[in-house]
């Protein structure tokens, strides 16, 4: 049995996708899964799938779903929602939930460029980011779940964010400009992917669109912000602008 947090809730049994029920039943899973392994109490299940304000019927509704999803995932193997004191534990492989894969995949990805093997690295957070089948928790509602969601996906920007350093490393220029084109035009005040797409521009030996992206992002900053490009990309511009003058 595999389980997916990396997009919609997802739960797979030897290749045949599992009913995991409407969704706050998938956010009981998705709250069990994401505590790996760990009590989860009534309070913390309530709160999550109706903060601010829980009906009456709120323990009940809960414990029905707990039901349900014991039913649906009682064909995995070592799979269990178990009671614990006051909530419930959920004992999965932690192998077979990918926001755990995703996230050991990335740390194997930083040791190997520590290492030196910008390849190895460059190929496991490939791996890494192909996991993600859409934006995390996607379909779960309120403030935890968006909290959680914020957090997976600043660790899923970090690690494209790695990935187009190491393609402007290898020299993979053109697999670099062409998602940070996406990127900036998705996040267009994320300095540090306006610096990284300068300098994919400079490597390829195209110090104009370089200086151009600088100037489209000072103005963005100027124009929409009041504020001026951060130490990162004035270093960045400085250098290209000398560089392209000899």
């Amino acid at each position: 049995m595999r389980f997916g947090l990396l997009g919609p809730i997802s739960v797979v049994n030897g290749g045949v996708e599992v009913d995991a029920g409407p969704p706050q039943q998938r956010g009981v899973l998705a709250l069990l899964l994401l505590n790996k392994g760990r009590q989860v109490s009534l309070d913390q299940i309530v709160n999550a799938l109706w903060c601010p304000e829980a009906p009456r019927s709120a323990v009940v509704t809960t414990r029905t779903y707990i039901s349900r999803l014991r039913r649906a995932l009682a064909d995995g193997v070592e799979v269990e929602i178990t009671s614990a004191g006051d909530g419930y534990r959920l004992a999965v492989d932690p192998g077979t939930v990918d926001v755990t894969a995703f996230r050991r995949i990335t740390a194997a990805a930083r040791e190997a460029r520590k290492r030196g093997n910008a390849a190895e690295a460059s190929s496991l957070l490939r791996g890494a980011l192909r996991l993600w089948r859409g934006p995390a928790l996607d379909g779960l509602d309120g403030p935890f779940f968006g909290g959680r969601r914020a957090w997976l996906e600043r660790l899923r920007a970090a690690a494209m964010e790695e990935l187009w350093t190491l393609d402007i490393e290898l020299g993979h220029y053109g697999e670099a400009i062409a998602g940070l084109t996406r990127a900036t035009a998705a996040e267009p005040y994320r300095e540090r992917l306006w610096e990284l797409l300068m300098w994919a521009y400079e490597r390829d030996g195209r110090p104009a669109e370089a200086l151009a992206a600088y100037q489209r992002i000072a103005h963005l900053l100027d124009d929409d912000l009041g504020l001026s490009p951060g130490p990162g990309l004035r270093r960045a511009h400085a250098l290209i602008d000398t560089v392209s003058l000899v």
